[in-house]
């Protein structure tokens, strides 16, 4: 008896490995399928319905005629049904229970993670704009080779990763390795990513900021407080050369430590330092990776962002190594103050 529980705890084990490792073959459909309903704006829709949940043929109800179809229902009630299973969205059912003759109708409604691809939650703030910069064709494709094939050249396929070449080369920027100019030169040549760029990095700010100001009391008492990077009242210029005086320099996520190794980091840190008078703090907002590896939604988002700096020489950190670059940089003291949403730090230098 002690060897069949045995034997069908093991079966059981196998069984759950086996789909958990086809999870991440998949990942592509879920960028697909969020992507999708951004464009339909299918989050709007639902949430239109001010918590009540709807039917995908009501849902279907409300988009263009032109895009009407008979199967059009069936095929928004399977991607719907894949959002809900992400968490996006919630799922009830109306009909008869499972052995009845009638088939039940799913109904959907907002979660409160999907509040945050509504594009009219302005308190809350939206990650539409995000999802769709992170699919853009130079992004993905500086991760991946498009390559046609079939006799008629019309099957498009992913073949060949490029982000392989991330790891195996000696180049450090792997955007520019597949378009041939760094990420930031290629913006000024792509007003379309430049501009989705731009709006969705201020839309997460927003969002970051609104709750670092909730919680963060380090501003108070601070007469000059300069902002590097831009954001607050940016000033024109060369960080590496030289920063504006202050009693406090603001380093923003995304815009600074996050996008540089540690030697550029390091040197731009000196130059604040320089700038800053005798009881003066830099205060730095990023992402702070955890010390160990953990299969937590925290540790997955961080290690993906992590991998998504190979693409121009960028990094997140962990609190020691941000405290490493505090005392390469010349400062007396380094203090993680408040954490947002788990994941952000904002962490003080202090000359």
């Amino acid at each position: 008896m002690a060897f069949e529980a045995h034997h069908h705890h093991h079966e059981e084990e196998d069984d759950s490995s086996f789909v958990s490792a086809m999870l991440p073959c998949v990942t592509q459909i879920h960028s697909a399928s969020l992507n999708a309903a951004i464009e339909l704006n299918l989050f709007e829709i639902i949430a239109r319905a001010n918590g009540r949940h709807v039917s995908a043929i009501e849902v279907a109800s409300q988009l263009p005629t032109s895009m009407q179809h008979q199967d059009l229902a069936f095929r928004l009630d399977r991607v719907l049904r894949l959002l809900a299973t992400q968490s996006l969205l919630t799922c009830s059912y109306y009909g008869v229970s499972p052995g009845g003759d009638t088939q039940r109708e799913r109904l959907y409604a907002i979660s409160p993670i999907g509040k945050f691809f509504v594009g009219a939650n302005h308190n809350s703030g939206c990650m539409s704009l995000f999802s769709s910069f992170m699919s853009h064709p130079p992004l993905v494709d500086s991760c991946f080779v498009l390559q046609m094939c079939g006799p008629a050249l019309q099957l498009s396929v992913m073949r060949g990763l490029n982000f392989k070449d991330a790891i195996i080369s000696e180049d450090t920027d792997l955007f520019k390795k597949v378009h041939g100019i760094p990420y930031y030169q290629y913006l000024d040549t792509d007003p379309k990513l430049n501009n989705l760029f731009n709006k969705s990095m201020a839309d997460i700010s927003f969002m970051m900021m609104k709750r670092i100001l909730e919680i963060y009391k380090g501003f108070e008492g601070i007469s000059t407080l300069v902002d590097v990077g831009g954001g607050i009242e940016h000033i024109g210029g060369d960080m590496f050369a030289s920063v504006p005086k202050g009693d406090a320099i603001i380093l923003k996520v995304s815009a600074i430590c996050h996008n540089w190794s540690d030697e550029s980091s390091i040197q731009i840190l000196k130059k604040c330092y320089e700038s800053l008078p005798e009881n003066g703090k830099v205060i730095i907002i990023e992402f702070i990776m955890s010390e160990t590896i953990e299969p937590s939604e925290e540790s997955k988002l961080l290690c993906s962002l992590d991998n998504l700096m190979f693409l121009h020489n960028g990094r997140e950190r962990t609190e020691k190594e941000y405290e490493f670059l505090c005392k390469q940089s010349g400062f007396s003291a380094f203090k993680v103050a408040s954490r947002a949403f788990s994941i952000l730090g904002v962490m003080e230098f202090y000359k």
